[in-house]
């Protein structure tokens, strides 16, 4: 299992976060041909990962929008780009601030394999929380 973080701006301007999460799905805004080395990082994306809809504006905070786990591989076209099947467990606004093991640089990437043990369990912690009862 792997986590990624996957942006969801397009063209600088429109969030496209919401037809992520109504269509069940993470999107690369670009054809393969267009951008080869994110469709082929997208192919390594497995049923089962983790991913995190994020925002990283430069000279911001690190935002999770959404906390999901892929449940098909298979990259197609749907309309908001190629991408897998996602089911999409939490959804909000968390604010990640940096920590020690921040000097990451690759937060405003479109996609990425989190390798950040603050960030993984920050990540883990909002998937766990749409499972924890009630106290």
């Amino acid at each position: 299992m792997a986590i990624y973080g996957i942006g969801a701006f397009y063209d600088g301007t429109t969030d496209v976060s919401p037809d992520f999460i109504s269509q069940g799905v993470a999107c690369l805004g670009w054809a393969a041909t267009d951008a080869p080395a994110l469709h082929r990082l997208l192919a390594h994306v497995k049923t089962g990962d983790i991913l995190y809809i994020k925002a990283h504006p430069p000279g911001r905070e690190l935002t999770v929008k959404a906390v999901g786990i892929v449940v098909d591989e298979t990259v197609r076209q749907y309309s908001p780009g190629f991408g897998v099947q996602v089911r999409w467990l939490w959804r909000g606004s968390h604010v990640f601030r940096e920590g020690t093991d921040e000097k990451y640089n690759v937060r405003s990437n479109t996609l990425y394999e989190e390798v950040s043990p603050i960030m993984q369990n920050g990540i883990l912690e909002l998937l766990f929380s749409v499972f924890t009862p009630p106290s």
